[in-house]
């Protein structure tokens, strides 16, 4: 099961506001921009310059005792990325870095609630580690490993349309090529 040192039932916005980093009206503004665009509220916070990713970064390091980690500088262990599908990822704000014996280690750009890490958990059949790190670090990482997956793909693609295409396609034996 997962293990984090302190669980809280705090959002993200109390705990920013506990730290003195925002004020409600500011928290009040950034959950009606949020319920407009769909964003995460730590996103919509720094989109809107009340908040940076460090502070955030800083605010869960402090409040769960988890450590930070920087993606870009990690390695990513390409067969524990593909234990999740990109749309978790994104949507939970994590990225897989690696697996040690039957524990994942991932990072996260945010807050992760106990049911989410259970799901993780059931869906690599794995104890996931957590640590900290910002969501546009995690956001490169997913963007660079899967926009090389579909260039792959785009590639592929489009090799096996031309060779499906009759106009483009070498005579098959028997058949004349066409002029």
């Amino acid at each position: 099961m997962v293990r984090i040192t302190r669980m809280t039932k705090k959002r993200l916005g109390e705990l920013l506001r506990d730290e003195g980093l925002v004020d409600d009206a500011q928290i009040e503004e950034a959950l009606a921009c949020q319920r407009k665009s769909g964003e995460l509220l730590g996103e919509v916070l720094v989109r809107l310059g009340y908040v940076t990713e460090p502070d955030i970064v800083q605010t869960i390091v402090t409040q769960f005792g988890l450590p930070y980690i920087a993606v870009k500088q990690y390695y990513l262990a390409e067969d524990v990325v593909r234990l999740f599908p990109e749309r978790l990822m994104r949507q939970y704000q994590f990225i897989p870095l690696d697996k040690i014996g039957n524990v994942i280690v991932i990072a996260v750009g945010g807050l992760l609630n106990f049911d989410v890490l259970t799901e993780l958990e059931n869906v690599s059949g794995a104890r996931i580690q957590v640590y900290v790190s910002t969501w546009s670090e995690i956001k490169a990482a997913i963007d660079e490993r899967f926009k090389a997956a579909k260039v792959e793909g785009d590639d592929l693609t489009a090799l096996g349309s031309m060779l499906l295409d009759e106009s483009t396609a070498p005579p098959r034996p028997g058949q004349a090529a066409k002029p």
